[in-house]
Formats: structure tokens, sequence, C-alpha cells
């Protein structure tokens, strides 16, 4: 990590963004390996971890209670995806690291290349460089206007160089900082990657990976929107930054051009925030499959809903009273109302309790007759 350690004169911008990318890629690295090296407590404890999963399916398959041998192989899958996770950084580095890192970068570049031309927004980095210059010095000769400009100019001005510290220093943080801390969150989600897909084998750990894969996901979408909206604010603000770039004959450009620019970069700054919650809203949808549907396309019972792993299965005869259940319970009703109205008819009730009975209104044969008043006379 010490080769990341340079010092240049290419502008705030450019140092940030290649200081952060050099250290985390190394910090991402360095960690993974660390973590995963032959004889660290990860490793002893991913070991512990196999032995009981394993001990544990082979007691179901012994014993009937849950597993099945047709699991087999999605059982030797999971333990296979997670020791090759866990043990190549070559792999987790392109499944991990760089989906989340380089894929959004390159789609960014993607949809925005018809934004892209002999402008700002043909190097978004250098274009980020040039507007935040632009906009700090434009904002620092307006702060001192000549002494001949009359007093209402002199107030424009010094409003328009307010605004323009204001943009340059949100254009600083709403751009280059937000990517350096999403880039910084990758590479901390890379480097502790392996203790949460460890957490994946067990049912009642596995929040904590999809935790993890949303917080990927979220920082992917959150460099994606940061790059593309960089691309589009450079292109939108371009024309208002050349504008700036020429001078009156006060030796200044104009007042409300800088106020206008400045109001069109705090724009697209407040979009990136926007968007990256967007993000979150967006990853928070990615769970893993929980229930199993049956071959009638409605949603198993709850006790179903652990059916789809194999350390979550439910043993075979509560399955099977649930399936019973589940198939003869529409003629349950029928059935014992039937058997109600035959009982009846053989006491001797007649036809109409026998048609009451079928009917459903069973509560009808238990209510007393109506008396009139003058049959109780006589």
């Amino acid at each position: 990590m010490s080769g990341c350690a340079t010092v240049t004169d290419l502008g705030v911008v450019r140092d940030v963004l290649t200081a952060v990318d050099c250290n985390t890629k190394s910090f991402a690295r360095l960690g993974y390996e660390s973590l995963t090296a032959s004889g660290s407590p990860f490793q002893t404890a991913l070991t512990v971890l196999l032995t009981i999963y394993v001990a544990v399916i082979g007691y179901r398959l012994l014993f009937g209670n849950g597993a099945r041998l047709s699991d087999g192989p999605g059982i030797a899958l999971k333990i296979g995806a997670v020791l090759a996770l866990v043990s190549s950084w070559s792999l987790f580095q392109t499944l991990v690291f760089d989906m989340a890192e380089r894929t959004p970068m390159e789609i960014a570049a993607l949809i925005s290349a018809p934004m892209r031309g002999p402008a700002l927004a043909a190097d978004p980095v250098g274009g980020l460089q040039a507007a935040y210059d632009q906009l700090s010095e434009t904002a620092t000769a307006f702060a001192h206007p000549p002494k001949s400009i009359p007093d209402s100019a002199q107030a424009s001005y010094a409003a328009a160089s307010q605004a323009l510290s204001l943009s340059a220093n949100a254009l600083f943080v709403a751009s280059a900082g937000l990517i350096a801390v999403i880039t910084i969150a990758i590479g901390l989600l890379t480097a502790t990657g392996p203790l949460f897909i460890a957490l994946f084998l067990f049912f009642e750990t596995r929040g904590f990976f999809v935790g993890w894969v949303r917080a990927l996901a979220a920082s992917a979408f959150g460099l994606l929107s940061a790059w593309s909206l960089t691309v589009l604010m450079l292109h939108a603000v371009q024309p208002w930054l050349d504008a700036l770039s020429d001078v009156g004959a006060n030796g200044l450009a104009d007042a409300h051009t800088g106020i206008t620019a400045a109001i069109i970069v705090l724009v697209f700054c407040a979009s990136q925030f926007g968007l990256l919650l967007a993000g979150i809203a967006i990853a928070r949808g990615f769970r893993l499959p929980a229930a199993r549907r049956t071959a009638t396309g409605q949603t198993a019972a709850p006790y179903a809903a652990t059916m789809a792993l194999p350390l979550d299965m439910i043993s075979r005869p509560a399955r099977l009273a649930e399936q019973l259940a589940r198939h003869d319970g529409p003629s349950v009703t029928a059935d014992r109302a039937g058997l109600i109205a035959a009982n009846l008819a053989t006491a001797g009730r007649g036809p109409s309790v026998t048609a009451a009975a079928a009917s459903g209104h069973i509560g009808d044969l238990y209510r007393r007759p109506a008396v009139s008043r003058t049959a109780r006379r006589g």
C-alpha cells in the first residue's frame, strides 16, 4: 500500500480519486488474504462450521429427518461455492470486487457515451477537475471586484462569489467525495466478504449474507449513478463555464451567469444523493427464495416455507399431515354435514330434518318451536 502514497500537483479531484482507488484495491486484497490465510482463526472457524454442517446433514439422512438423497448435488454445489470463494482471491476479485467497482463504471461509460464529445464530459475525472478549478477561480475573482464598479454591481458579485464557492465545494463532495466514499465501502465489504459467505451455510445466519449482498448492490448502484450524473452535469454546465471564462470590460464575467452556473451544479449535486437513496431502496429488494411453490401454484403452508434447503426441511410425518390437510380440507365440511344428516334420518326425525342437515343449517334443528298464545290457552 506504500506504493500508492504519492503526491502530485494534478489537482485535488484527481489526487483524491487516484489515492482512494489505489489504496482501496490494495486494502481489499490484503484484507482478504490475511483473513483467508492458512492457520488464521477464520480458517479454523470455517472448518468447524463445515464439519457441523456435514454432520447435521448426515444425521438427517440417517434418520430420515427431512434431508433427501436427491438434495446431495445442491449441498455439494453450495459447499464447493463457499470453499472456492474463500480460497481464491482471483475468483473473489472477479465476482465481487470487479462486479461492484468496475462494472458500474463501464455501464456508466456506455449509457453516457452520447453525452461525451470534445468537452469536459469526454474525460469525467479531468472534466471534474477543470470545473472545480473554474468555479473556485471565478468565486475568488468575484470576491474582489474592481473599486470602479458601482455598489449595486459589487453586491451582485459578492452574492455570485458565495454561490460559486458553495457550488465548488458541493461539486467536490457530491462527485469526487461521494465516489471515494462508495469505493472505500466496496473495498471494506470485499475485505470482509469471506465472513459473510461462510454465514450463508446455515439458515439462522443467512440474513447476514443477504445484508452483505444488499450493501454491495447499493454501493454498485451508487457508483453507477454518481458517474452517470457526473457526465450529465459536465455536459449541462459546459456552456456556463465557458461563459464564465469570458471576461468583460471590467475584467470579470457576468455575475448572473455565475449564479446560474452555481445553481445548475447544486441541482445535480442534490440529485446525486437522491439517486444514492434510490439505490439503497432498490438493493433492499434482494431476497433469497424462502418458500417452495406447490403444484397448484399456491404457496405452501408456513412449515413448507423452510423446505427449499436441506437443513430447513420439516420431518416426513409433519409433511404428510400437512399434505393431507391441504388436499382433504375442502371436503371435510361437506362430509361432516352429510354424516350428521344420515344420523338424524336414521333416528327418525323425518325428511325435513335430513334436508336441513344437508343444507348446513344444523342449528335450526335445536330451536324451540314457536307456540302462539291461543295454543297455550287451549
